[in-house]
């Protein structure tokens, strides 16, 4: 059986942090926050294809960069974080994503990830799925389609690369050896999962399972399927990384945090933050780590508003994972606030209030 590397928390942190990257950005600006996030201690950098299409016809007309080349520029602009392409299947055959794979895992030292999906027009963090996280797909269905699509894509990428990685044949000195990723087998692959059987698809073949924000509501029903998922399987549930993908928007107050996302139009179809995403002040924000934590979530991978001041929401995002399960619980009572200064509101210490 294949070994698997599912995304899992660093110590001393509740999940594992990932940020994606905004490709409406100029390669200085993009390059500017990767650099931002790998040293604020971001544990993962992400660009997906979902924001290439999420948008009004309008502004997909905009610039801006290519997947793949904001990857490659992720990767040259950071030392630690790791690197990871959210693609959707529809835009590239999957030997040419099987051609671009190993040189960049070798050229980053190892830090690649890549996941794959069918978005079929739908948002992975702000769209509504093609169906339930405890729906069957009837096969012959567009679901079922999808899904045969999906599996029969992620099955020729892994022969390619299984076959990139075999030992060069003799071709008498001419013929040159193919790139070796440092990572041992292939780079960690998840899928989203916007139904029961890609949950089961995911169980089968992936290192992490991908769950839209649309399903974040529904958390625990999904992970308890994934879970069933891998027992049918033969798979321990904890060999399979749970991420979830969400808008994040952190600020010192919530009215901040609402006004840094109604300045970022990307943000204009999340209809209900507080409820499909991350939105508030760092302990509102942490309070909704802590209960994703404990539903068994492994991996963050957020969208935060495009701003000029994105760099103090990424400094918050890194105190947000702050913590353990063993001790951060969500049904903790709050600490006691602390008592007043002595003299404060204009009081003597000497007299009584």
């Amino acid at each position: 059986m294949r070994r698997f590397h599912p995304a899992t928390a660093r110590p001393g942190r509740l999940v594992r942090l990932g940020v994606v990257l905004d490709t409406r950005n100029s390669p200085e600006r993009l390059g500017e926050v990767a650099r931002m996030c790998d040293r604020a201690g971001v544990d993962a950098l992400w660009v997906s294809d979902d924001l290439l299409t999420s948008e009004s016809p309008a502004q997909a007309e905009e610039p801006r960069l290519e997947t793949w080349t904001a990857v490659r520029l992720a990767a040259i602009e950071t030392r630690r974080a790791r690197i990871g392409a959210m693609l959707n299947i529809d835009l590239r055959p999957p030997a040419a994503v099987a051609a671009l794979v190993p040189p960049l895992d070798a050229s980053s030292g190892g830090r690649l990830e890549i996941c794959f999906a069918a978005f079929r027009g739908g948002q992975l963090w702000g769209g509504a799925p093609s169906g339930p996280a405890h729906s069957e797909s009837r096969p012959g269905s567009p679901d079922a389609l999808e899904l045969d699509r999906l599996e029969t894509y992620v099955t020729a990428v892994r022969r390619w690369l299984a076959s990139s990685a075999a030992p060069a044949q003799d071709t008498g000195g001419t013929g040159d050896a193919p790139t070796q990723s440092p990572q041992a087998g292939d780079p960690p692959f998840g899928i989203v999962a916007w139904s029961a059987a890609a949950v089961a698809l995911a169980a089968r073949v992936a290192d992490d399972i991908v769950l839209p924000a649309s399903l974040v509501p529904d958390i625990p029903a999904a992970i308890d399927r994934a879970r069933l998922a891998c027992a049918a399987a033969g798979r321990l549930p904890e060999s399979l990384g749970i991420a979830v993908a969400l808008p994040v928007s952190i600020g010192r107050t919530s009215a901040e945090a609402r006004a840094r996302a109604s300045a970022d139009v990307l943000f204009s179809g999340v209809n209900d933050p507080a409820r499909v995403g991350i939105f508030g002040t760092l302990e509102q924000c942490q309070r909704r780590v802590i209960e994703l934590a404990h539903a068994g979530v492994t991996d963050l991978r957020c969208v935060v508003p495009n701003t000029p001041d994105v760099h103090d929401v990424i400094a918050q995002l890194t105190a947000m994972v702050v913590g353990t399960r063993e001790v951060l619980r969500p049904d903790s009572p709050r600490s006691r606030d602390p008592d007043p200064p002595a003299g404060w509101g204009g009081r003597r210490p000497d007299r009584p209030a």
